[in-house]
């Protein structure tokens, strides 16, 4: 008897059935996972913010606050002001503001806001204290 070695078609197409398997199942998660990535980059962003304001309000006994709409000329200032490095490309997923919560220059929350996307609008909030909250749906990744 003469074997020849190679694979079959009937190998080959339950090959096939299990990798499209494999795939139907991970697609519909990859989406959520993506927005779960982008939710971490918001929160080390709001970390990064945390810190820079604790330093200038060493350094000048107050808070710093864009008071804006968040928009990039703020996102500017934070990173020139407390020495933040947040993305400032026009294809960012987030835009950040810092805004004074009661007295002034006592307490802020920086608030980071969802660009496009199925999430868009929805924030994270962070305080001077490092709690997280907001309107985003997903769980907030831990710190």
């Amino acid at each position: 008897m003469n074997r020849d070695s190679g694979i079959t078609l009937i190998e080959l197409m339950v090959v096939l059935i299990i990798v499209g398997i494999l795939a139907a199942i991970a697609m519909p998660l990859f989406p959520r996972a993506m927005e779960a990535t982008r939710a971490k980059e918001a929160v080390a962003s709001l970390q990064q913010i945390r810190t820079g304001e604790r330093i200038y309000r060493v350094e000048e006994n107050t808070y710093f606050y864009s008071s804006g709409d968040g928009g990039l000329t703020e996102t500017k200032e934070i990173n020139e002001t407390i020495r933040t490095y947040l993305d400032v490309r026009d294809q960012r997923n987030w835009d950040y503001d810092v805004t004074f919560v009661g007295t002034e220059g006592s307490t802020f929350v920086a608030t980071a806001t969802r660009l496009g996307g199925d999430y868009a609008s929805e924030t994270i909030k962070i305080d001077e204290a490092g709690e997280l909250s907001g309107s985003w749906p997903l769980p907030l990744p831990a710190e």
